[in-house]
């Protein structure tokens, strides 16, 4: 399917009306009087006045008190940390839009600032909920303690993975002492999430999610169905995708794509021609030997010594292959690289790392990722990954060794399978996303009868704050129903141009004469 198709599958109208109508009839055949509407629950939660990040009005926050194990529903409980942006009108919908957060390991109430911007002209009339999903935020916080980028940069490969066994072991160590690890898996954190909408008296939702939160998103619509009043989906990744399986595949063909995409620029094939021979000799060199440079810290300035690895750069492409802003600093970044100027490159997977090291709890990470992903990725996947080239079996490799020896959560027997359900259901996907493509939307649509995919073609990861995402999520909102919605600017919108070093302008020569400068 190309990737600037839009895939509508929702029930036709006349039989919608059909039904309705047939319910009706049924209705005042076996009663002159309706039967009251059910009683709205009622609200348990006391919500007090707070401040977040990046919000400059006053918000409501609360903490809901659960059993870590829900199933034993006795033994330790851990707070789960409930942040509300109030709708701003006096009379408003009873249906909220619950976040969730991506990761996994990233905390709803870090993403305040970005929801109101993604559900711009929804917050006047709707609440938006964030929950910090267990393990995460203020939510008992899986963190784990950060490496020092020094003594890990100047460390060959086998001295970075003896070193990294040491610092999961360590985590794991730390965080058995206060958490049962194999508790904060998503199915487990979905019933958190539904009992603080009880506790908050609402009746139905609206389930907004992105990237790993469309699996907690999902999950969530497959166990509470008749709470949930329609579903946004941005970047999928499908029940049954095990990331990061795939990854070797969805990088590799956003790479190729922002190569082939600088081959078909006229200024970026006249600025560097030779792009992606330049960046295969890069990745082949560093294959042989890494190199010690000393490398300016991008927020500091000051220099520090790092052995730049293939591995590294790798990495620091695929940081800057999320969004293709960055991604079009790239072949200026591999042109300077080749000419032992690693800077830049260092500079596009700085705030990747930084981003990862604060906003994400990688204890909860590991505790989603080992028994949901890792443990469904076979030998014959990691055979399969080595050959799409560059990035090959790295992230499996990574995420295994991460994974030795954390403990598993109990899977659900369902887990993985297609989520069936017949609730709207928008599907955001970005044509260049390299871990969530749009094949992974598709996928999802197939057992989601009342479904809109959504293809962007020049979009990264996460399309909901971009260009006119935010006026198309709202008018399905307000809807609850994909009909009548128009993608076409989404299609449309541009992919960013290609970063070009500042040059001189050569000089004028100054008329000798004002005559002659005249006649010019």
């Amino acid at each position: 399917m190309p990737s600037s198709t839009v895939v509508p599958k929702h029930m036709r109208r006349s039989q919608l009306l059909l039904g309705v109508f047939g319910g009706l009839v049924g209705l005042i055949g076996c009663s002159e009087v309706a039967a009251p509407p059910a009683p709205a629950p009622t609200q348990t939660l006391a919500l007090q006045p707070c401040r977040v990040k990046g919000i400059d009005t006053e918000v409501k926050c609360a903490t809901l008190d659960v059993f870590e194990n829900p199933t034993k529903a006795v033994g330790r409980k851990i707070g789960i940390n409930v942040v509300v942006l109030p709708a701003t009108a006096r009379i408003k919908h009873p249906d909220p839009v619950f976040i969730f957060a991506g990761g996994p390991g990233q905390a709803a109430s870090d993403l305040a600032l970005q929801a109101l911007g993604m559900l711009s002209g929804l917050t006047n009339k709707r609440d938006v909920v964030l929950i910090d999903q267990r393990g995460t935020g203020k939510s008992n916080p899986l963190n784990c303690p950060s490496p020092d980028p020094k003594v890990f940069g100047a460390a060959t490969s086998n001295e970075r993975e003896r070193l990294s066994r040491a610092l999961y072991k360590e985590c794991l160590s730390t965080l058995e002492k206060r958490a049962d690890l194999t508790q904060y898996s998503t199915s487990v954190a979905m019933g958190d999430y539904n009992a603080v909408r009880q506790a908050l008296g609402y009746q139905q939702i609206n389930l907004w999610g992105g990237s790993y939160g469309t699996r907690a998103a999902l999950e969530y619509l497959r166990q509470y169905p008749e709470s949930v009043r329609s579903v946004v989906l941005d970047s999928v990744a499908a029940p049954n995708l095990a990331l990061p399986r795939e990854f070797a595949r969805d990088a590799g063909a956003a790479l190729s794509a922002v190569v082939g995409a600088c081959d078909a620029n006229a200024r970026c094939k006249k600025a560097y021609p030779q792009f992606g021979a330049e960046l295969e000799a890069l990745l082949e060199t560093l294959r042989k030997a890494p190199v010690r440079r000393d490398v300016a810290d991008p927020k500091s300035g000051l220099l520090t010594a790092l052995d730049v690895s293939r591995e590294s750069v790798l990495m620091a492409i695929f940081s800057a292959l999320y969004s293709p802003s960055t991604a079009a600093l790239l072949p200026e970044a591999v042109a300077q690289a080749r000419e032992g100027r690693y800077g830049a490159l260092n500079a596009l997977s700085a705030g990747f790392n930084d981003f990862a090291e604060e906003k994400m709890a990688m204890g909860m990470r590991l505790s989603v990722s080992c028994a949901e992903d890792v443990d469904r990725i076979s030998e014959a996947d990691l055979n399969a990954a080595e050959k799409h080239g560059p990035f090959g079996g790295f992230f499996i490799r990574e995420f295994r060794l991460a994974c030795e020896g954390w403990p598993r959560s109990q899977l659900s027997a369902d887990f993985g399978k297609p989520v069936v359900s017949p609730k709207p259901v928008l599907i955001y996907s970005g044509g260049l996303d390299p871990v969530t493509p749009p094949i992974w939307g598709a996928e999802v649509a197939k057992s989601l009868s009342n479904s809109l995919h959504v293809v962007s073609p020049n979009i990264g990861h996460i399309s909901s704050g971009v260009g006119c995402a935010s006026k198309i999520t709202k008018q399905f909102i307000d809807k609850a129903s994909v009909a009548g919605l128009d993608p076409e600017c989404l299609r449309k919108q541009p992919r960013p141009s290609f970063y070009e070093p500042m040059q001189e302008r050569t000089k004028k020569t100054a008329p000798e004469t004002a005559t002659e400068g005249a006649a010019k």
